[in-house]
């Protein structure tokens, strides 16, 4: 593996491909961005991409396999063995983890409970490759256990009976990719947004998550949105129809909003389809248990938003709403957040954005 990727990066990157929820920023208003070629857009990937596509791939099903012979408790152990092992070697990736955090979590205080939020955190994208492996292999087990709120559900209920449409959202937090799977198994079933499994740098591990996880349940009309062009409308028209679809705003973006204290660029889909369609927006997401077969479902089923008839303003506001809401689930479980990696990247492209915004106006005022 090449020094200047990073493994935990570049699993995260993979699961980009996952039945999880999509941002759909950039597809919102294409006309404003060129095309850029993705990896799987090239005739030959890169040799290295490659290596590590198959190396991931025999990494799942190295997973699966196991799973039918090591318990529970000794594989999340393993894994948490992974993440530390990644913590350990990639320094570099290291403190700018940690340096992440202090300016996120100012209250934690402890330099020994940000070490330890960071060393899970180094392990999250691949505790979401288990997470599913474990669903596959113990389904009915983790059902049993899940602790979900009746008043929750019955919410859930209400607003799909309302038929405007549901964006249930999530960061990519704790149990992300089982998301779906769960939902459809209470009988709440919906149709995430993906990334096309051959547009991430690993299109054969990503193609394979995706198949198993809408093997474990999805909705049988609708398992997936894939991200692109022609998919707007398609997802326009699901939500006007009463559909429900899962996005989030924890991936790259213009949409600049303050986020852990900073401006920060990020996905705007979810307030710009409430603008389109006035869709119900429903919060929530499945925080790992001390247990490893153990899940609690988290929500907040009274997020609401008012439409103004100014896109631009409403936009803005729903946009804070919900990184706010986004953002009060991470500090819940920050150490099952994966988008630590990627926050300083945001904060850098809003600072971009806003300079460009400032030196439009300067232009405008001369």
């Amino acid at each position: 593996m090449s020094a200047d990727l990073d493994p935990a990066v570049t699993v995260k990157q993979a699961m980009t491909g996952f039945p999880t929820h999509g941002g759909v920023d950039n597809q919102i208003a294409p006309e404003r961005r060129e095309a850029k070629p993705g990896v799987a857009g090239r005739e030959k990937s890169p040799l290295i991409l490659r290596a590590i596509d198959s190396a991931l791939l025999r990494f799942l099903n190295a997973t699966r396999f196991a799973a039918r012979f090591l318990p529970p408790s000794l594989l999340c152990a393993a894994f948490d063995g992974l993440g530390y092992a990644l913590y350990c070697l990639r320094r570099k990736g290291r403190e700018s983890l940690l340096r992440t955090l202090r300016e996120a979590l100012p209250e934690t205080g402890e330099e020994r409970e940000l070490r330890r939020i960071a060393r899970k955190a180094f392990g999250s994208p691949m505790r979401a490759v288990l997470d599913f492996v474990l669903l596959e292999r113990h389904g009915d087990r983790i059902m049993e256990r899940l602790l979900v709120r009746r008043e929750d559900l019955d919410q859930f209920d209400k607003y799909r009976a309302e038929g405007k449409g549901v964006i249930p959202f999530t960061p990519h937090l704790g149990g992300l990719v089982i998301n779906p799977c769960i939902a459809a198994r209470l009988g709440r079933a919906y149709t995430p947004v993906i990334m096309s499994p051959e547009k991430t740098p690993f299109p054969r591990f990503s193609r394979a998550c995706v198949d198993i996880c809408v093997s474990l349940g999805c909705d049988p009309d609708n398992p997936t949105f894939e991200r692109g062009r022609d998919s707007i409308e398609k997802i326009r028209e699901h939500l006007l129809k009463g559909g429900v679809v899962g996005l989030t705003f924890d991936m790259p973006g213009r949409s600049v909003v303050e986020f852990f204290g900073q401006p920060a660029a990020v996905a705007s889909g979810i307030a710009q389809f409430a603008c389109d369609t006035g869709a119900r927006i429903f919060p929530g997401f499945f925080k790992r248990g001390k247990g490893p077969l153990d899940y609690e479902f988290i929500a907040n089923p009274d997020f609401n938003y008012t439409l103004t008839g100014d896109r631009s303003t409403d936009v803005q506001t729903i946009m804070e709403k919900v990184v706010k809401q986004g953002e009060e689930f991470i500090r819940m479980a920050p150490e099952q957040w994966i988008g630590w990696f990627g926050l300083r990247s945001w904060r850098k492209k809003a600072r971009q954005i806003l300079e460009e915004e400032e030196e439009g106006r300067k232009e405008a005022g001369t």
